[in-house]
C-alpha cells in the first residue's frame, strides 16, 4: 500500500455511505487501496463526519451482564423486551446472525448491522 495516491472524489458517495454505516478510515482505506490519513483528510475536506453510532437510530438502552466462557463472551440482558430490539434486530438473529458485529471501543460496546 505505502503512500499510494488514489483519487477519492469518484468514491465520495461510497465513502459517505460507509462512514454512515460506521466503517472506520482504516477499513475504507483498505477497500480503496489508499491510506487512512488520505481518507480522513478527504472526509474533512468534504464535510463527511462520523456520527455517534449509538445515536443514529432509535435508542433503547438496557443493563447488561458480561459473562466470559470458553464459547466466547455472553451478554445477558433484558433487551429482548425492547420494542427497538423486536422491530430492528430480532430478524437478524433468526435469519442472518453473521450480519451482526459487536463493536468494542474504550467507552462502549454496541452491536451493529454489517449488511
Amino acid at each position: 500500500m505505502g503512500s499510494r495516491r488514489v483519487a477519492l472524489k469518484p468514491h465520495a458517495a461510497k465513502i459517505r455511505r460507509w462512514v454512515d454505516d460506521g466503517r472506520g478510515d482504516e477499513w475504507i482505506a483498505q477497500e480503496l487501496n489508499t491510506t487512512p490519513s488520505s481518507v480522513q483528510s478527504f472526509r474533512s475536506r468534504n464535510s463527511i463526519y462520523r456520527r455517534d453510532p449509538v445515536r443514529r437510530g432509535r435508542l433503547s438502552e438496557h443493563p447488561v451482564v458480561l459473562d466470559e466462557s470458553e464459547a466466547g463472551i455472553v451478554l445477558k440482558t433484558g433487551a429482548r423486551d425492547s420494542e427497538v430490539f423486536d422491530k430492528e434486530w430480532r430478524t437478524y438473529l433468526r435469519t442472518d446472525p453473521e450480519a451482526l458485529q459487536l463493536v468494542i471501543t474504550r467507552d462502549r460496546i454496541y452491536l451493529e448491522k454489517t449488511r
